[in-house]
């Protein structure tokens, strides 16, 4: 043991060069402790152990064995591999668990086990599984004991997908307990898998309120209708949901709620529903800091715009309905009303003093509110070109036939000084929508200076 003991380190160091850098660990080598051993060490093993049992010290034998390859493996997989002592509990030891786990399960039990059926060849198979279980019990309860501690913290909608992550490995990992362990290994991991898909059931189930539970989501709105903090970061964590919708669909039909003693299944898409109604209705007070509703309305499209995007590959359906929504609000509270100014009820025919001087005071008012819109919203700012275009087309559609129609009618109508009333030629109406909305696009995260007091 103590030969075996020696050629620990050197093992230990090839595992490690073996699985370095390689997360996902293609590399599986069953044969690896047996192939850095020396034969004679392996044989020599073997023959002591076949007459330490042979003399009926079988209990002691294993004892001897287990405690020194116990204590390596635990060394090995704790505290080097997954280095838990020096990395503290922290978010980021996920991705080493994962990997020191599947290490564990697909490379080092094997290999340790193909040495100890070496070893204990010609032994009982009964007391052969049942000792080889208890050489990996120790490191493989810390690694379970971690996953759990780890899925029962605070809930967060970050920890939702940590929390997936292992459940998807234990998952995979099942089928390698059983061909390795046939005692209550497999049904402790059975057990932390259970438990893993039972908490991430729960945070999904509340993920709608933990999206919002983030410093950006207080944040006031900023004073150009642009892009809140919130809706990047929630939208981000929406995405995450729709890569993990597998994982998700899965925990929510494996672990259903039981409801007064009935099995209660919660669907992953009406969930998602649910999630956006709620998101809609965070826009919708955010939107109440604005004092003028066209703003309001062009926030809440605006955000919404950006979700659309962000989901468009996986889900939209709904989203864009309800953009469309809250562009026809934005439009009724702002250029319906300059618009409103050209329509006209007259005869062209038979036009009277009185609205003649209607079509100019309409004319002046026009230019005046025409002017403020434009002033106003070229401070806006839109979350993409597509939207931006989008509202310029809508205008170009409504308001410059309008304008041309009003305009031709006028000079008719007050003839030679007509010129006189007109401030605006179609190019200059055009020009004035082209620059709308020309802020150049920042990052969700701005300067406090450019939000609303």
């Amino acid at each position: 043991m103590n030969e075996l003991k020696k050629n620990n380190m050197n093992i230990g160091k090839m595992l490690l060069q073996k699985v370095k850098g390689n997360y996902k660990l293609f590399v599986t080598d069953q044969n690896f402790i047996i192939d850095a051993l020396l034969p004679e060490t392996i044989n020599n093993l073997h023959e002591t152990a076949k007459l330490m049992i042979d003399a009926g010290f079988e209990r002691e034998c294993y004892e001897i064995y287990n405690s020194y390859r116990e204590e390596w493996l635990e060394d090995l997989l704790i505290n080097k591999l997954l280095a838990l002592r020096k990395m503290g509990f922290q978010d980021y030891v996920i991705g080493r668990w994962i990997k020191t786990s599947k290490v564990a399960l697909k490379i080092l039990f094997p290999s340790e086990r193909q040495l100890y059926d070496r070893v204990f060849s010609e032994s009982n198979s009964a007391s052969s599984n049942l000792y080889f279980s208890r050489i990996c019990s120790g490191a493989m309860i810390q690694l379970l004991n971690f996953a759990v501690a780890f899925a029962n913290r605070s809930p967060s909608a970050w920890r939702l997908f940590k929390n997936l992550n292992l459940f998807e490995t234990l998952c995979d990992l099942i089928h390698d307990f059983e061909s390795l362990f046939l005692d209550r290994l497999v049904s402790e991991a059975i057990q932390v898998k259970k438990i893993l898909g039972e908490i991430s059931r729960d945070i999904f189930m509340e993920f709608g309120n933990l999206i919002f539970l983030t410093p950006d989501a207080e944040l006031d709105c900023w004073a150009d209708g642009g892009v809140h903090p919130m809706t990047c970061e929630a939208t981000g964590y929406i995405v995450m949901a729709f890569w993990s919708r597998q994982n998700l669909e899965k925990v929510l039909r494996e672990y259903p709620f039981f409801v007064e003693g009935v099995k209660t299944y919660s669907l992953f898409s009406s969930q998602m529903e649910l999630i956006m109604e709620q998101f809609e209705k965070k826009l919708e007070t955010k939107s109440q800091i604005y004092e003028e509703p066209a703003l309001r309305y062009f926030f809440i499209m605006n955000n919404l715009s950006h979700i659309e995007y962000k989901l468009e590959t996986v889900w939209d359906h709904k989203l864009r309905k309800n953009t469309e929504q809250y562009f026809e609000l934005y439009c009724r509270n702002s250029w319906n009303e300059v618009i409103d100014f050209l329509k006209m009820d007259i005869n062209e025919s038979v036009v009277s003093n009185v609205e003649g001087n209607l079509m100019k005071d309409n004319l002046s008012l026009f230019n005046q509110k025409f002017k403020d819109t434009c002033g106003i919203q070229c401070t806006w700012r839109v979350f993409d070109e597509k939207l931006r275009k989008q509202i310029i087309t809508f205008l170009e559609i409504k308001l410059l036939p309008a304008y041309k129609n009003f305009i031709v009618i006028f000079q008719n109508v007050v003839g030679k000084n007509a010129e006189e009333y007109i401030v605006y030629e179609m190019s200059d109406i055009q020009d004035q929508l082209n620059h709308l909305f020309l802020l150049e696009e920042v990052d969700c995260v701005q300067e406090d200076l450019m939000k609303t007091n």
